[in-house]
């Protein structure tokens, strides 16, 4: 494995695709678990019974329990690549996700809320903003967004409403249009999310150590205490082993009868909850990721395996996952046996 100094540091040596593999994406031809190596071309076999956990190596980001990475690492990390995040995850990796993600949500209100749009939402770890203008048509309501990288939300907070946007825009720049507090008021144009803030995702619970980005206008300046009918997270929970934590962070959040639609990186093969790759990043396994969102009162909608992005020139194995909340989703999904978290080995 490659320590974290030295992937970090490939960051400032260029902009070529296996730079930046080593820092965003999991190298798709193998991974550890437990010491040994797995090959991706193995047929798949998700939804098995056996839990797998990586060692915490001490030279890498991982925290002291090895169920996520460090949120000083993930701050580093992405403080110092936030100017250029754009352009290598959508131009050189053909970063999907944010389309796949929204477009769900789109399916939800055609499908099961008769049209509706969308009242309030969270965009948990917005990054830079890439699924707010994609976003933005389905939320009537305030649409807030949350990263630990105060850089990356920096950038998220400077998006402005773009009525020449296009969903067909090949280039970052026609998709995210910023400018600063004097330019949009003098334009009378709205910020593009009413509220941008940072902070743990995991104290999201708790309002107070979410902290707001003042002085570009935004209309919502305290985070949401009120449970919100959406919540999407894009290509976050790949810096979280461990999902029970997070999922019940979100459930939390959301109103009964609210949907979370999120993605998890996954592996063609390998018995296993959650793994650590070479990259330092987490894959999950479906069936996991399902028990885990019961427990936290999330009733499964789908679980459907997507491309994020390439790599490589091969493609990232993904799980679009979509869920709801409900009173009875344990009791009316789940066996008794479902209930309890499969034990490490």
């Amino acid at each position: 494995m490659i320590p974290f100094v030295q992937v970090v540091f490939l960051l400032f040596l260029g902009s070529s695709e296996r730079q930046w593999n080593h820092v965003h994406a999991f190298q798709s031809s193998s991974c550890h678990i437990r010491g040994t190596r797995v090959s991706s071309s193995s047929p798949s076999i998700l939804g098995t019974t056996t839990s797998l956990r990586v060692a915490t190596n001490p030279e890498t980001s991982i925290d002291p329990t090895g169920k996520r990475t460090t949120p000083k690492e993930v701050v580093s990390m992405f403080d110092d690549f936030a100017e250029s995040f754009e352009e290598k995850l959508v131009d050189v990796l053909d970063y999907k996700a944010p389309q796949n993600v929204s477009m769900r949500a789109l399916e939800r209100i055609k499908e099961d809320r008769n049209g509706k749009l969308y009242k309030s939402a969270i965009d948990a770890g917005c990054g830079t903003g890439l699924i707010g203008p994609l976003l933005r048509p389905h939320v009537k309501g305030p649409m807030v967004g949350v990263d630990l990288s105060p850089k990356m939300a920096e950038l998220a907070a400077e998006l402005v409403v773009d009525d020449a946007y296009t969903a067909n825009a090949d280039k970052v720049k026609n998709r995210m249009r910023r400018c600063g507090e004097v330019a949009r008021t003098a334009q009378n144009i709205d910020r593009l999310y009413d509220g941008v803030f940072t902070g743990d995702l995991l104290q999201l619970h708790d309002a107070s150590k979410i902290k707001f980005i003042d002085g570009l206008g935004h209309s919502v300046t305290s985070f949401p205490t009120k449970p919100v009918e959406l919540i999407v997270c894009t290509d976050v929970l790949c810096y979280f082993g461990d999902m029970s934590e997070i999922l019940a962070k979100f459930s939390d959040r959301l109103q009964i009868g609210g949907d979370l639609i999120f993605t998890t990186e996954t592996l063609a093969q390998g018995d296993y909850n959650w793994v650590m790759t070479v990259s330092e990043r987490y894959a999950h396994d479906a069936d996991y990721v399902r028990r885990m969102a019961a427990n936290a009162g999330l009733a499964k909608v789908s679980q459907t395996p997507f491309t994020p992005r390439w790599e490589s020139g091969e493609k990232v194995l993904g799980i679009l996952h979509t869920f709801t909340k409900t009173d009875d989703v344990i009791a009316s999904t789940m066996s008794p046996n479902d209930l309890m978290d499969k034990p490490p080995l």
